[in-house]
């Protein structure tokens, strides 16, 4: 009798782990702002491989961005059309090349895409 008592108690206060809750939030999440900035690349694609010394470098940015292109040996300032359209050309060197753009914001937000491109004559 004394043992069924004991069990008893010990089951009910026993404390039971939390069971999986979730918690509502009386608040709505608070609005995160949009970058005013994006920049999509279209030419170079990443990893590419050329034959030819001279390439084509275009992309998409806000129209009223500054584009600036760093290459191994080149460095350029662009300035997007009124539809955000950019390109250039530029030449690159033997072997691997890397080429930055940096698209930047009036506001001095800035995004960048990195592109690492081969120039080889060699036959694949």
């Amino acid at each position: 009798l004394v043992a069924g008592i004991a069990f008893y108690l010990y089951e009910n206060t026993r404390v039971a782990p939390p069971a999986n809750k979730k918690t509502v939030s009386a608040l709505p999440p608070a609005p995160t702002s949009k970058p005013s900035i994006f920049l999509s690349v279209d030419k170079p694609k990443d990893e590419e491989v050329f034959r030819k010394k001279i390439i084509s470098i275009s992309g998409k940015t806000a129209p009223d961005a500054i584009v600036v292109v760093l290459t191994n040996n080149d460095e350029q300032v662009l300035t997007p059309t009124s539809n955000g359209d950019f390109s250039t050309t530029s030449t690159i060197e033997d072997g691997h090349n890397l080429i930055e753009i940096t698209a930047i914001s009036q506001s001095g937000e800035n995004t960048s895409v990195l592109r690492v491109i081969t120039y080889s004559t060699e036959e694949f």
